[in-house]
């Protein structure tokens, strides 16, 4: 529910909710309250610069007055407009005044916190004013540079500058020549002599479309632009008031409607500033209460606000609030009011929390472009969330990369009323706000969205992962010592950042670690707002110097292109010292020691290790690292740590060579803690020969464990498999059949989902995924792909867990599997070539689960396993690998995942041999792009789209691939097709006698082959020409040399130069001496047509693929 309280009782009618309607034109509003309500106070401000000097009330007749004296004036002045001509203003302000002190640049400020209200509601008057007579005003803000200035002057073709008694505009009329003029003060426009009204006879549909305001961006990324508002926009604001209540919600207006007296210290010449004074003011009755012009806003004298303007709510910059949270009494004096808002950055969540133990919290954030964005206020205890209408907004969250949402409007036939952004840009059919949200843990509220950050602000890691830093940054300017923090990080690892202090950078190493120490709680409170692959360290923290101060935007932002150039030399001297221990041996002191004499000292300090770095409660000495979530990330640092600890006890030239591999080959703290003594006690290393033969030994006995522990694995779960005595399988439906289907949320997997849905003999089906928001990523997927949108219920999603008796479902859903599914689609796995084969344990286990439901179901369900190629990776048979089961585990690809599905293979064998549970394995080679679509991706991630994209950035293009010379690549649209086709040919085996004693086996490839270098890389080389784009064929050693080169350079830019991750597999699988594999598939090409009739691989997939990579 959205509220705990109701809006009071007293409000004049006037402001009734039930009076709102759209299509209500602002500029009329005041002149319509004054006829009703004429002594309301809309406004308030200060007499002097303390609160306690006292305000002056500005009732509704005579802000109305004021409104019309301001009309007559400009009148007078500018005479009346030919078309909607510009007008300029900047109101006085401190900024302003004290320029001169403060340097000849107009758009430097000291603080973050200074949000600088500079003005007065002269604001609203000549907005107002100026819409009646029929210019449109344009308000600078006076933190612009000069430059800035300028060039939105020369964009709105400005001729004509107003600005307030005091206000140094002369730099900016040196630049552009504008006739000017200074406004009356405001008490001369508040004279309550009566003036007539300034005539406006226009209708909402004659004036909708007519500009009435020109704001303007930031200019964060450059220079700021002009954003224009039409009249229709400024009404969205009281279309805001007119969405209908959902389930309890109701729209955030109803909640602004309870306080009585508000304090903004928004400037008005941002959009924040301008929706107080409009939706509160006159639409919401709510007085709105200026603090002093002449007073810079800071916590001192807003928390003196909330003590004696007498307001019982609150609306400012987060850095404010950050503030008053760690201020004891200052939060006494919040618990009066009825709400704080934070406005136009993320408040932080522990600043968040502390200040919504007093009073509701409530986050505001939008955009100049799109003004009022229609939502729902969401529970006081989800401060943090939006909840936007899900009718009357227009607005979709569209997955951006896994559990990341950007924000979209959408244009929607008849809600132009609500959706400023088409006001404003006409032409427009959809817009993206390019603000990045995560959706509310809690599958009760998946129509709640929380702000992260600005895509333009995602950092983008060098193994191409993404990481936004918004919260994180507000986490840590939540602390006392913290003015500013900016998280870095582009093109590496992972992610540092620059802190500029409240007081001096540390001078010693000492000095350092008691600050490191401190801020340690805030790091791990940002850290909860990043994915694992993107946290934060103590190593990577950078001080910013006082004699360089770091640049903000206003609400605590910090403009992050001009301070990331004054510290980028800093940042990348703090990467590369992180590789010298030498440098930060020191700043372990922040690590408890460790001892590396003892086996369970170790395990302890591992444990410890984890704990801190994972966020994870205690994870067990004899539990898989990577079962209890640990990722490639976390195994890179407990590696870095470890050569930490080995140089601080002098032994680092002992495990030297000890790196990641070392973990994922020994993935529980025991073995680790063996595998690091065997290290410690080895004799230190003498010469280069010694360690090569030393590490072959070890590469050929960890081969050799891992074909062992695959055995072990093996079978244990054979062992737990059911055995039937002459088991008769029951019938299986040709049609109407019921089809479960694991992992549906994947590429492949939604592919698979589309054809069974689009399948006449499929009559429903069940889709099994470990994550509860399945169906929602499915229809975000459906868009994506061009898919078939899923209605009706013949596709039901539950949330399971294989590896789980019941596959972790309730029993009743447990029992309507049993009863109703005729197959099995089973394409949930993990791809990860770094485990060892015990970390696929529960997937294995998996596999045992589902041969169990088969066993037991009413229909004897027939079970279709995904497997891959590299189940037969290591294939040296004669001649191709046969479509047939294998159970030699040495054929496997040498690595956990290809050994897992040959394990799986086998044990669905021995299932039809045991309890006549009827299977087939699909070894699935290269799935490539859609082709039957111009939607959908192949992931760029993957190896081979790497190397297209990365060629066209490195200019050379690899002629050969010798191990992969063989292109057999089916699109992932044809694939999803042909394991539906081997499904319904091989299920149609009823009988006793045709139940084969082994399962079936077919490779899904694509015998229609070309090669990668007389064909496929030559017609790729032809496309780059037809670009004009000019990239050299070489072979693939060279390519591979040219690419590692790359990785040494300081523009690494992993978006245009994506293989550069995948460095060590190149450098793996290069080699004139390597063999492309060849596989059979006679057997997949007679029971599926789609493999039949596919084709090679032709130069229009490639370039369809090119396109949607945008190379």
């Amino acid at each position: 529910m959205s509220r705990s309280n109701l809006p009071r009782e007293d409000i004049p009618k006037v402001f009734h909710s039930s009076r709102a309607r759209t299509g209500r034109l602002v500029h009329l509003i005041p002149d319509e309250i004054a006829q009703e309500e004429p002594q309301h106070t809309l406004f308030a401000y200060a007499k002097g610069t303390s609160p306690k000097d006292g305000f002056v009330d500005v009732s509704a007749e005579r802000f109305a007055n004021a409104v019309n004296r301001t009309s007559w004036f400009l009148e007078t002045l500018l005479g009346k407009p030919k078309g909607f001509e510009t007008v300029a203003y900047m109101g006085p302000s401190e900024y302003t005044r004290s320029r001169a002190s403060r340097s000849r640049a107009l758009y430097v400020w000291e603080s973050p916190s200074d949000t600088m209200t500079t003005d007065d509601i002269r604001y609203f008057l000549l907005m107002f004013g100026a819409i009646k007579v029929g210019y449109q005003m344009l308000f600078l803000s006076p933190r612009n540079s000069i430059e800035g200035h300028v060039n939105i002057l020369n964009v709105m073709e400005c001729r004509i500058f107003l600005n307030g008694n005091g206000t140094d505009v002369e730099d900016i009329r040196s630049r552009r020549i504008m006739a000017n003029a200074v406004v009356p003060e405001l008490g001369e426009l508040l004279d309550p002599t009566q003036v007539p009204i300034y005539p406006y006879s226009k209708t909402f549909e004659e004036a909708k479309m007519d500009p009435g305001l020109v704001l303007h961006t930031t200019g964060s990324t450059g220079l700021p632009k002009p954003i224009v508002w039409r009249n229709g926009t400024l009404s969205t604001y009281e279309a805001w008031r007119t969405i209908p209540r959902i389930d309890g919600y109701v729209p955030t207006t109803e909640v602004y409607s309870t306080a009585r007296r508000a304090y903004t210290s928004m400037p008005l010449f941002h959009t924040s500033g301008l929706n107080a004074g409009i939706t509160w003011s006159l639409l919401c009755g709510v007085t709105l209460v200026y603090g002093s012009p002449h007073v810079v806003p800071n916590p001192q004298y807003v928390d003196e606000m909330h003590r004696y303007a007498g307001v019982d709510a609150s609306m400012g910059a987060p850095s404010l609030y950050e503030e008053l949270s760690r201020d004891e009494h200052a939060l006494a004096h919040i618990n009066r009011l009825e709400y704080v808002i934070a406005s136009g950055a993320p408040l932080s969540q522990t600043a968040g929390n502390l200040i919504s133990e007093h009073t509701r919290v409530i986050s505001n954030l939008g955009s100049t472009e799109t003004a009022c964005l229609q939502r729902l206020a969401p529970d006081i205890n989800d401060w943090s969330y939006f909840y936007w209408h899900p009718t009357h907004s227009g607005i979709e969250m569209r997955e951006y990369s896994p559990g990341l949402y950007e924000l979209f409007l959408v244009r929607v036939p008849g809600l132009e009323v609500y959706q400023g952004i088409f006001m404003n840009f006409p032409k427009l059919t959809e817009w993206s706000m390019s603000d990045l949200y995560e959706r509310h843990p809690d599958p009760q509220k998946p129509f709640l969205y929380r702000y992260v950050g600005r895509k333009d602000d995602v950092i983008v890691l060098s193994n191409g992962e993404k990481v936004s830093p918004a919260l994180m940054e507000a986490s840590l300017q939540s602390s006392p010592l913290v003015k500013g923090a900016m998280v870095v990080g582009r093109a590496k690892f992972q992610p540092a950042v620059l802190i500029e202090l409240n007081d001096k950078p540390p001078q010693s190493v000492r000095e350092r670690q008691d600050i490191v120490r401190q801020l340690i709680p805030f790091l791990n409170e940002a850290n909860t707002h990043a994915p694992a692959h993107g946290q934060l360290d103590q190593y990577h923290i950078l001080f910013a110097d006082p004699e360089r101060p770091v640049h903000y935007l206003g609400q605590g932002k910090i403009q992050r292109i001009r301070t990331y150039a004054l510290y980028e030399r800093d940042i990348e001297r703090l990467y590369r010292s992180i590789d010298d221990l030498e440098d930060h041996i020191t700043i372990m002191e922040n690590r408890p020691r460790l001892e590396l004499t003892a086996s369970d000292a170790i395990v302890s300090w591992l444990e410890n290790l984890l704990k801190d770095i994972t966020g994870f409660q205690k994870i067990a000495a004899n539990q898989d690292l990577f079962e209890s979530g640990v990722d490639s990330l976390h195994v890179i640092r407990v590696a870095r740590e470890l050569r930490f600890q080995a140089k601080r006890e002098g032994l680092a030239a002992r495990l030297k060579s000890f790196s990641p591999k070392d973990i994922y080959a020994h993935p529980n703290l025991n073995d680790l803690a063996a595998r690091i003594l065997e290290y410690i006690n080895r004799p230190p290393e003498a010469n280069g020969r010694r360690h090569s033969q030393g590490h072959e030994a070890d590469t050929a006995t960890d081969h050799k464990a891992s074909i062992e522990d695959a055995e072990r694995l093996l079978h244990k779960y054979i062992k737990a498999l059911p055995r039937s005595e002459k088991r008769t399988p029951g019938l299986t439906p040709e049609r109407n059949i019921t089809v479960l289907l694991t992992g549906s949320t994947g590429s492949l997997g939604s592919y698979i989902l589309d054809a069974l849905y689009r399948d006449s003999n499929v009559a429903r089906i069940i889709c099994l995924n470990r994550s509860s928001t399945a169906e929602e990523k499915h229809a975000q997927s459906c868009v994506q792909r061009g898919l078939a949108s899923i209605s009706g219920s013949r596709v039901q999603f539950l949330k399971a867990s294989l590896a789980l008796p019941k596959l972790g479902l309730e029993d009743a859903q447990y029992a309507q599997v049993v009863n109703n599914v005729t197959h099995i689609i089973h394409n949930q796995w993990p791809v990860n070539f770094n485990w060892r084969v015990g970390s696929f344990e529960p997937y294995i286990q998996g596999v045992t689960n589902l041969v169990h439901l088969s066993n037991v179901s009413k229909h004897s369900a027939f079970i279709l396993f995904v497997s891959s190629v590299s189940a037969v990776g290591s294939w040296k048979g004669p001649g191709p690998a046969p479509e047939q089961a294998i159970d030699d585990l040495s054929v496997a690809a040498p690595m956990g995942y290809g050994q897992s599905k040959l394990i799986s293979e086998c044990l669905l064998a021995e299932a039809s041999r045991r309890s006549a549970v009827r299977s087939a394995s699909c070894r699935v080679g290269i799935i490539a792009g859609p082709v039957e679509s111009q939607l959908g991706l192949w992931n760029p991630h993957e190896y081979i789209p790497s190397i297209i994209i990365s060629s066209a950035y490195l200019g050379f293009l690899p002629a050969t691939f010798p191990s992969r010379d063989r292109v057999d690549w089916v699109p992932v649209d044809k694939v999803s097709r042909a394991l539906i086709e081997v499904l319904l040919s091989c299920s149609k085996k009823q009988q006793p006698d045709h139940v084969s004693l082994s399962a079936d086996v077919f490779h899904i490839v694509n015998q229609d082959v070309i090669s990668w270098s007389d064909h496929l890389m030559p017609g790729v080389a032809n496309l780059y020409a037809q670009e004009s784009m000019n990239v050299k064929l070489v072979p693939f050693d060279k390519w591979v040399e040219v690419l590692k080169r790359s990785a040494d350079a300081s523009s690494l830019d992993v978006e245009r130069n994506p293989a550069i991750r995948l460095l060590d597999f190149y450098l793996g699988v290069s080699g004139t001496d390597k063999v492309p594999r060849a596989l059979a598939s006679e057997r997949a090409r007679q029971v599926s047509k789609t493999l039949r009739d596919v084709g090679p691989v032709s130069m229009d997939w490639v370039r369809n693929w090119m396109s949607q990579w945008q190379v």
